[in-house]
């Protein structure tokens, strides 16, 4: 059996995405009306709607929908995370997270990497650190690896600053107590 034309038309939009991002919605476009139940069209919709259109409700939905038709695609995990935690949605963002970890295939240190990222954003930065590092564990790239490197970097320096800023608060109180 070989490739259907919609597969060919799907392959062609991810070719053209973001180069020709006309060309690829036209594409995406034929690919959904002919078959609605395309996990990967309605991924790339959705990467339009967030990187190019700005339409964050938009690209959710895409999102959503890509999961629902194939909770498989592990590409949809990787940007609906990465929206989720953009918008500050963590609790939900975590909840997909630890999905995405039960999915055959899924590249798992980066989904420790997310869940890293998002610990960041609650500023817990232990719990960053940690998974930081076991990302690592489970990386198989040297790019990413130095990636990770630097992202413990960050949040160690992020550390600095609150022990810093915790001090300085310290020292303020104690100044307001003894002039009382």
């Amino acid at each position: 059996m070989g490739i259907n034309t919609y597969e060919v038309m799907y392959i062609q939009a991810r070719d053209n995405y973001p180069y020709n991002v006309d060309e690829c919605i036209e594409k995406l476009q034929y690919v959904i009306a002919a078959d609605d139940e395309h996990a990967g069209a309605h991924c790339l919709m959705g990467q339009i709607y967030d990187e190019q259109l700005n339409d964050y409700k938009q690209a959710e939905y895409y999102y959503r929908m890509a999961l629902y038709l194939d909770k498989e695609y592990t590409t949809t995990y990787y940007y609906y995370i990465n929206l989720l935690i953009n918008h500050n949605r963590l609790d939900e963002a975590l909840r997909v997270i630890d999905i995405g970890l039960t999915v055959q295939g899924i590249d798992v240190a980066t989904m420790y990497y997310y869940k890293g990222l998002l610990y960041e954003k609650y500023e817990m930065y232990r719990s960053a650190t940690e998974y930081y590092t076991e990302a690592k564990k489970h990386c198989m790239n040297n790019y990413f690896m130095s990636q990770l490197d630097e992202q413990l970097k960050r949040v160690k320096d992020k550390k600095a600053l609150l022990k810093k800023s915790v001090k300085k608060e310290g020292k303020k109180s104690r100044k307001k107590d003894s002039s009382n």
